[in-house]
Order: C-alpha cells, then sequence, then structure tokens
C-alpha cells in the first residue's frame, strides 16, 4: 500500500486541515511544483497548531490519506528557509516527525476551547 522507493516531500507551510484528497492534490501541484500521482511520493501537510498531519499518497488503485492527531504532542516542523514551499524528508526523519515531540510550552487555548469552557461553566450555574 505504501509507495517502494519512497521519496517524501513535507510542505513547509502550514495547511487547512478540512482539505480531502483533491484539496490535498492541488496543493501538492499548486504549493509544492509535484505531481500527485507521482509513483512512490507521499506528502505530507502540518497544520498550523502543529498537533495534526494529513500524508497523501496514490498507489496503483487511487489516491490514500493517513491523518493523525497528536495528543499532548507536537509535530517538530524542521524550519524552512524563507521562499521555500517544500522540504524533502527521509525515511527516518518521517518516522521522527510522526512520532511527535513533547510540547515545549503550553499552547494557548483556542477560540472553540474558551467557548466550550464557558458553556460548561453556564451550565453548572444554571444547574445549581
Amino acid at each position: 500500500m505504501m509507495p517502494r522507493p519512497l521519496r517524501v516531500l513535507l510542505c513547509a507551510r502550514p495547511v487547512d486541515m478540512r482539505r480531502s484528497f483533491d484539496g490535498l492534490a492541488e496543493l501538492v501541484v499548486n504549493k509544492l511544483d509535484e505531481d500527485p500521482t507521482a509513483e512512490g511520493a507521499l506528502f505530507v501537510f502540518i497544520n498550523t497548531r502543529r498537533d495534526r498531519a494529513k500524508l497523501l499518497w496514490r498507489d496503483s488503485t487511487g489516491f490514500c490519506i493517513l491523518y493523525k492527531r497528536l495528543e499532548g504532542r507536537l509535530f517538530p516542523v524542521p524550519e524552512a528557509p524563507d521562499g521555500t514551499h517544500r522540504l524533502e524528508l527521509n525515511v527516518g526523519a518521517l518516522a521522527a516527525l510522526l512520532e511527535g515531540a513533547e510540547e515545549q510550552q503550553p499552547r494557548a487555548p483556542t477560540t472553540r476551547e474558551i467557548a466550550r469552557a464557558a458553556r460548561a461553566i453556564a451550565h453548572a450555574r444554571m444547574q445549581r
């Protein structure tokens, strides 16, 4: 199922994780300047918070996506020079990336998390 030999390309800029097969393939063409149907190519996309990743590749029967969400860890995305749209990784670097790294600093809560907490507090007060 996974291509062999494997060429791994990491998108150097954060990506909206709502994208699916066609949206990610479009990014491969427009941002990475690659062919998403290339044999042996695996494309890696990370979100802004660095806690979610999608991998896109094509096998003999169609496109495949692996979607991973880390809990309490972050993807250690390598720094990319300005103007760089992609980074090539070896298989070992891909494995280390997907393993994640401990969060260095507590992250700020998202607006969704703040709203959820506010609703829970309001609900608890109404129950009294």
